[in-house]
């Protein structure tokens, strides 16, 4: 992989990027191979490299993808791709990397699986950025997803404040579509999709655990110390790592928050008492965030959270009554 980027990056500092391009395309894909170092290499080129190289390494992807049967796609590929770009610090508004990661987006079958419902969070938070985005092409493409597979994707778990908030994006890119028919076809779907996001309830349990050891099945350990490749992957091991925890904090918040539309089933033991049906903030994942996963959503997060608030109850009834 050093001997690759170390390749790539000297032809993108020096060359034109058809050059890269066709560098990239001679590597040889195998969609369906967990264990394949190529795939770790673009999953680096993907996560790690600068965004220019990012653009044309997916877009390279893609073209190879969609020459592949669906049924010759392995689902753990696919996922390894979409996390990749996903834990990505920053990406800009006009990058072509929010149109080709639709061509990833579009091939996965089963949002329920919990190793993609654990990141549809952060993927609404990236479809969301690129319907606000200035490139109507963009916009529109982002829209098209939604409005095409989306009522297979609505099955993840999200807030209805998350499921509003795209409806009403993708509405607001409807007023600028002046084909009719288009228009017509994008409503329709955009309304499937919300009516059956805001409808959808999860329970898979593991969804908590399914991502981490996914992630450690593509690095093992051997992979991440004895590897000639070693420091690179532990750069793409780290930062998908970061992704699963923030992705498993924001979902142990919908789950275990009082205030929030309860769209994660994973402890009915649980489950809030008194859980309301409509979103009162949104939840966003955040890359830092320091909860370990056998904290989420576990029945000890909940019954903490209520001590919490009961604590805060008698503080209040005392202090009134001393006042008094």
């Amino acid at each position: 992989m050093t001997t690759l980027f170390t390749k790539i990056q000297s032809i993108s500092d020096s060359t034109s990027l058809d050059e890269l391009r066709d560098e990239l395309a001679q590597i040889s894909i195998n969609f369906n191979a967990v264990n394949s170092s190529n795939i770790r290499d673009f999953a680096f080129l993907l996560a790690i490299a600068e965004e220019i190289i990012a653009e044309v390494a997916l877009g390279v992807l893609v073209r190879k993808l969609m020459k592949y049967r669906r049924e010759d796609v392995n689902d753990e590929v696919l996922w390894l791709l979409l996390a990749a770009v996903l834990s990505r610090s920053n990406i800009t508004s006009p990058s072509a990397l929010r149109i080709s990661l639709l061509g990833i987006a579009s091939q996965i079958q089963d949002w329920e699986l919990p190793i993609f419902a654990l990141l549809v969070i952060a993927l609404d938070t990236f479809l969301r950025n690129s319907i606000e985005a200035e490139d109507c092409l963009i916009s529109q493409q982002t829209l098209d997803f939604i409005a095409n597979w989306g009522e297979n994707y609505a099955k993840a778990p999200r807030t209805l404040e998350q499921v509003t908030k795209l409806h009403s994006l993708g509405k607001s890119v409807l007023d600028q579509v002046n084909e009719p028919i288009l228009k017509e076809e994008w409503s329709e779907g955009l309304d499937l999709f919300f009516n059956a996001a805001r409808k959808a309830k999860y329970s898979d349990q593991r969804i908590g655990s399914s991502s981490g050891e996914l992630l450690k099945k593509f690095y093992p350990i051997k992979t991440l110390e004895n590897d000639k490749n070693s420091d690179e992957n532990r750069q793409v091991y780290s930062k998908i790592s970061n992704l699963i925890t923030s992705s498993l904090a924001a979902v142990g918040i919908v789950f275990c928050d009082e205030g929030l539309s309860i769209a994660v089933h994973i402890d009915k033991k649980a489950k809030p008492a008194n859980s309301k049906s409509v979103a009162s903030k949104s939840v966003e994942p955040q890359e830092k965030a320091k909860i370990s996963p056998e904290s989420i959503c576990s029945q000890n997060l909940c019954k903490y959270r209520k001590a919490q608030r009961g604590k805060t109850k008698e503080r209040t009834a005392y202090s009134r009554k001393t006042a008094a």
